[in-house]
């Protein structure tokens, strides 16, 4: 009993003898910081921060200590003091702390999923379900703002321009022909089965530079890696039948695909505006190979073949007295490779290469013409992230593109070909540097040279982001971008040159409990756009330029109706162009001043069905009417459609999907074919340009076989 008195004795003389240590805590703007755990290191002597950011305690007399500063969010702050009988209070600075779950990205010109975007605001299901789309990759993407509605072709525009100025690249890699093909003035397809897909990012403008070739905006697939579990896919539909298998081992797997496609049996029940000798029929496969390897390493080989054949009649001269037969058939090859893995704690390398094999044969009426693409790229990248703040990307490439052209009039011994081959290079290098949590910048440049043209571009690349809150931020993008002018223009003469698009954007962002605004300003000035005042004699120059503005708008809400997700996109855009055979600078036929979307889906439990429908209204197109005096003075009627579909889970592992497009029927008109010469009274005459048939439906099951049979094919319908 008289140690214990002795001790506590001692204890509170310590105590008396010690000193008072107080002080305030602040972050870096100087705001007071409540909460925060002060304290003697390796000691219990200590106290928080009261509501006005100050501390005060006791602690006993000492040579010195290590005060210690907490707080979430924040970096620890320690400093060594010397405990004496007069002392100062403390002032004491904390330091955000660098938060990579809650760090802020550039999302300007960004939209999608996969491991390479930040952004995401539709995920892969999305993309496959959506109204209207039927499971085209290409055609999800065009419910989203910045695209325009251009329904004879099927494909991207993007910003105000044209379909060639979007790339499309899978695991990195460039597609050198990412669209099916199909007669003069019908709609394509994206190429690729979306079942072999993991993730789509689509960015509008303002990418990083490890993408080139694209004048306006890039479309970048991301494969599947490894799978769950071993299954066999079927899909029986209105329109063919696909099948598909996934096989594992210990450190790999790999899927193959078969598919049929026929539209005969739709044709004969569904009227057509169009004459058919015979209605598209296609078949191909394709192989997804994964395999695990050294350095946390993962490689992939992804492999497609397809054939198609079609025969139509249509009215290419403008009158409906003058028909041509055109016979298609089309042969695709295509295969990617890539490897990525951690060759070093800090270090990732990445590496691919692709080669594409496309040929188009068109038997026309009185002549015959084959175009043939070979085309492969190849990639070298290394990633470092040198410290949390700090991560550089850099890389070199080689592409080869050879084109020929084979024309020949029936009946006659002669014919005319030509053909071209170009080898180019680029490297590129891009760093990523954050501040804080709260701004980023990246900066870019890339190179390239072709040998064909004889020429080099060097392009800058900048963009950046700043958290305004937690849930708001703006982004800002710029850079140079350019883009050999087309195979035919390239065929014909090699002293043109790159094209080249400036781009500006300018992004707002708000995420509000499963709601998502997003609000984007901005241009684009074209240069060095291909034009000729004669396109028979060859008689091309560079001087051609143009201009882009416009507001992109997308609210997504996944909040307010239960069981309910919609997005509204909206684009307004003005452009003009001087550009090909233009006698001056007028709005494309390819744009719309204004472009809406409505997509909404609803998940009903009770009927275990997913329903959705897809609203797309755009303005009128302009065109050139030859019978006006002023060039593309005319407009093309606005376009409609209201597109629905309904998804139905049978079983667990049986789902039947059915979509039917353009319900209202809307008479959409896409343009116009003209006389080549006027008639008697001076009048050019005309045949509309139309869809296919004014009205689509499909109807399929997809039953999936597993282990667990549980598994389904509710994220792959089309």
């Amino acid at each position: 009993m008289r140690a214990y008195f002795l001790f506590s004795f001692l204890f509170f003389a310590s105590f008396l003898q010690g000193q008072n240590i107080r002080g305030t805590v602040t972050d870096q703007k100087g705001n007071l910081l409540p909460g925060c755990n002060v304290s003697l290191e390796g000691t219990y002597f200590g106290a928080s921060t009261n509501v006005d950011g100050e501390f005060e305690f006791n602690a006993p007399m000492n040579d010195s200590a290590t005060l210690k500063v907490q707080f979430v969010g924040y970096k620890a702050f320690k400093k060594r003091i010397y405990i004496t009988n007069a002392m100062p209070a403390f002032t004491i600075t904390l330091k955000e702390a660098f938060n990579k779950l809650n760090v802020v990205t550039v999302t300007a010109g960004m939209y999608g999923t996969g491991e390479s975007v930040d952004a995401v605001v539709m995920n892969s299901l999305d993309v496959v379900t959506t109204a209207g789309a039927l499971g085209d990759i290409t055609g999800a993407m065009q419910t989203l703002p910045g695209t325009s509605t251009n329904g004879e072709s099927g494909k991207l525009f993007v910003h105000g321009g044209s379909a060639n100025e979007t790339g499309t690249y899978i695991d990195g890699i460039l597609v050198h022909a990412p669209y099916s093909s199909s007669a003069p003035n019908m709609a394509v397809r994206g190429r690729f089965n979306p079942f072999m897909f993991s993730g789509t990012a689509f960015s509008t403008g303002g990418y990083s530079a490890e993408y080139g070739q694209a004048l306006s905006s890039v479309l970048i697939l991301n494969t599947n890696e490894m799978p769950v579990e071993e299954s066999v896919n079927i899909s029986l539909m209105t329109i063919g039948a696909d099948l598909a298998g996934t096989k594992m081992w210990k450190n790999g797997a790999i899927t193959a695909t078969a598919n049929y496609m026929n539209l005969k049996p739709y044709m004969s029940v569904m009227p057509q505006n169009y004459t058919w000798n015979k209605q598209p029929e296609a078949f191909g496969g394709a192989i997804n190979f994964r395999q695990k390897t050294a350095f946390n390493g993962l490689f992939k080989v992804y492999a497609t073949i397809d054939q198609s054949n079609l025969s139509q009649q249509q009215n290419l001269l403008g009158t409906e007295q003058s028909t041509q037969n055109i016979n298609l058939t089309n042969n695709n090859r295509f295969v990617n490779t890539n490897w990525k893995g951690l060759i070093a704690e800090k270090w990732m390398l990445k590496g691919g290469a692709s080669f594409t094999y496309n040929e188009n044969y068109y038997d026309l009426t009185h002549t015959t013409l084959t175009e043939t693409l070979k085309g492969s790229h190849a990639k070298a990248m290394a990633i470092h992230e040198a410290n949390e703040k700090f991560h550089l990307c850099f890389g070199t490439e080689y592409f080869y593109k050879n084109f020929a052209e084979s024309y020949q009039v029936k009946n006659l011994a002669a014919d005319s070909s030509a053909f071209y081959t170009d080898n180019k290079t680029a490297a590129f290098a891009e760093a990523k540097l954050y501040t804080s949590t709260k701004f980023v910048i990246n900066a870019g440049l890339r190179a390239e040279y072709s040998s064909y043209l004889a020429q080099a571009n060097v392009s800058p690349r900048i963009s950046m982001a700043y958290k305004l809150s937690k849930n708001n931020q703006v982004s800002f993008a710029y850079g140079w971008f350019y883009q050999d002018p087309i195979n035919t223009q390239l065929i014909a003469h090699n002293q043109i040159s790159y094209e080249k698009a400036t781009h500006y954007i300018l992004s707002f962002d708000k995420q509000m409990n499963k709601r998502t605004l997003r609000a984007e300003l901005y241009a684009k000035d074209y240069s060095n756009l291909v034009k000729y005042t004669n396109q028979h004699a060859n008689a091309y120059t560079n001087n051609g330029h143009g201009y882009v503005y416009g507001v992109d708008l997308y609210f997504r809400d996944a909040k307010t109706i239960k069981n309910g997700d919609y997005w509204i996109s909206y684009s307004y855009l003005n452009s003009e162009r001087n550009y090909l055979n233009y006698p001056y600078a007028a709005k494309p036929s390819f744009t719309n001043a204004h472009t809406i979307s409505v997509v909404y889906k609803h998940w009903i439990q009770k009927l275990r069905s997913q329903i959705g429908a897809t609203l797309s209204l755009s303005s009128a197109r302009p065109h050139n009417n030859p019978n006006q005096a002023n060039f593309m003075a005319d407009k093309l009627k606005p376009y409609s459609s209201l597109d629905v579909n309904w998804s139905f889970l049978y079983r667990d592992n049986i789902i039947f999907h059915a979509a039917f497009s353009n319900v209202l029927g809307a008479n959409n008109i896409y343009g116009y074919n003209y006389t080549p010469t006027p008639n008697s009274n001076g009048t050019y005459g005309r045949t509309e340009i139309l869809p296919s048939a004014k009205h689509f439906f499909f109807v399929g099951c997809f039953i999936t076989l597993s282990k667990t049979g549980k598994e389904n094919q509710l994220d792959k319908i089309n």
